[in-house]
């Protein structure tokens, strides 16, 4: 049993190549560790050489940006100090996808909050609020626009039952291949996916049979699980 209701509640921070701010619904993969990586604890777990557990995590955008990716490693045992950190966005997370308010400390919203392994997380549909970063590629020395996560958006944001908004904000600029100055904030496009759409964009229409959250409510229609 995997018990989330006593990390702690998430603090926004973060970095990505869809717009700045952007509301995402993204499902979230687990990659499996290579066998000389792999943790004692769990198959999933990988560790590292500091004898730190984590978690490979793949995130896809779903809707307008559908196969946008953001990949992140959260560490759950053997630091305390990062597990902490960690553990607070994967609540979120199973907060997003289930419905749970993070204040909520009902018998009902304590037992949403645990997983019975760490392989619930796979295909878990959750709510992102989307950075941007620019970062040079070691190999090839090119310059990108990168995705990671800013905040989870959970069930006490008003952009929580709405679902995919696109900000209008610039992508940041990116530097001539090959240069080691990281540019300043400012107009540009993806490298990967050309300029992004600027215009808001509504959410998804509620879909027949819809999910229930954990209090009974049913669930925004992005949410598939």
């Amino acid at each position: 049993m995997i018990d989330f209701n006593d990390a702690e509640i998430q603090k926004e921070g973060g970095q990505g190549a869809i717009p700045e701010d952007s509301i995402i619904p993204f499902k979230m993969t687990i990659r499996p560790p290579k066998a000389d990586k792999q943790s004692d604890i769990h198959s999933l777990l990988g560790k590292s050489g500091k004898g730190n557990h984590y978690l490979d995590v793949e995130f896809e955008a779903l809707g307008t940006f559908s196969g946008r990716k953001i990949w992140q490693m959260f560490t759950v045992a053997g630091s305390d100090t990062a597990a902490k950190i960690s553990m607070r966005t994967l609540r979120a997370i199973v907060e997003s996808a289930r419905g749970i308010s993070p204040t909520d400390s009902s018998p009902a919203a304590a037992e949403g909050r645990k997983l019975s392994d760490w392989a619930d997380f796979n295909e878990m549909t959750f709510l992102l609020k989307v950075g941007t970063i620019v970062e040079q590629n070691d190999s090839n020395k090119n310059w990108y626009v990168n995705n990671t996560i800013k905040k989870v958006i959970t069930k006490d944001d008003e952009a929580y039952l709405s679902g995919e908004f696109i900000s209008d904000k610039p992508l940041p600029a990116l530097p001539t291949a090959g240069s080691d100055t990281k540019p300043t904030a400012g107009p540009g496009s993806s490298s990967a996916g050309g300029p992004a759409p600027t215009s808001p964009h509504p959410g998804t229409s509620p879909a027949p049979g819809a999910a229930k959250a954990g209090n009974g409510a049913p669930l925004p229609p992005w949410a598939t699980k």
